[in-house]
């Protein structure tokens, strides 16, 4: 049987298969598209992502866990933290949401710049990004409108993140009710229960007998 195209020629195969549809059914690029943000959208969903690598686990902070957090456009909050969870996990239901608490998620992602589909990053595939040794990656996935588009902002643990996604990312924790952990967490409590209970049973009796008169029959 002769083989027409070898494996390097797949992802052109792919790419112009694209092109030729783009072509004649039309397709909408979304760093083109503008987002009516006047108004919190009826299908709004969002979706954080928190990967770790291996160096950069078991982190305090809320924000620097690797976790989920999923708002769904029915007002549920689904979130969780863990290793195995990735891009494409859904995590259990943690809340149900007021409509003020999503039009507040609408209006801060408006405040720190998330909107701006412009500047989005989609021609990454989230599914697929792996953090390195140090390295902690944010993906911020938003659906609004009928369109799709996501952020990917990666540092090392050395680093200071970007603000904008910090705040963001620690919002959804608060809603979450998600905390920062103590730094002696670790170390062992010890509780006050007050004074020693048997304390009285380990000492000499307090009294003393008197010196008997004997009794003479």
């Amino acid at each position: 049987m002769t083989r027409w195209f070898g494996r390097s020629a797949v992802p052109f195969l792919l790419s112009s298969v694209v092109a030729l549809t783009c072509t004649f059914v039309g397709c909408t690029d979304v760093r083109t598209a503008r987002v009516d943000s006047s108004k919190t959208p009826d299908d709004l969903s969002v979706d954080v992502t928190i990967l770790t690598g291996i160096s950069a686990k078991d982190l305090p902070q809320a924000h620097l866990r690797q976790g989920k957090f999923t708002v769904l456009s029915d007002g549920s909050l689904r979130s969780d933290y863990g290793d195995s969870l990735n891009f494409l996990t859904r995590p259990a239901p943690t809340r149900w949401l007021y409509q003020s608490q999503i039009d507040g998620i609408w209006k801060l992602a408006r405040d720190e710049g998330w909107l701006e589909t412009s500047a989005s990053t989609i021609d990454v595939w989230p599914g697929s990004l792996r953090p390195s040794k140090n390295e902690i990656i944010y993906i911020l996935f938003f659906h609004a409108d009928g369109m799709d588009w996501w952020f990917v902002r990666r540092f090392q643990t050395s680093d200071i993140p970007d603000p904008h996604a910090v705040t963001f990312v620690r919002s959804l924790c608060a809603l979450a009710w998600s905390t920062d952990r103590s730094p002696d967490r670790n170390l062992p409590y010890r509780y006050d229960f007050g004074p020693n209970p048997y304390e009285g049973f380990t000492k000499a009796p307090p009294w003393s007998f008197a010196k008997s008169t004997p009794v003479k029959p």
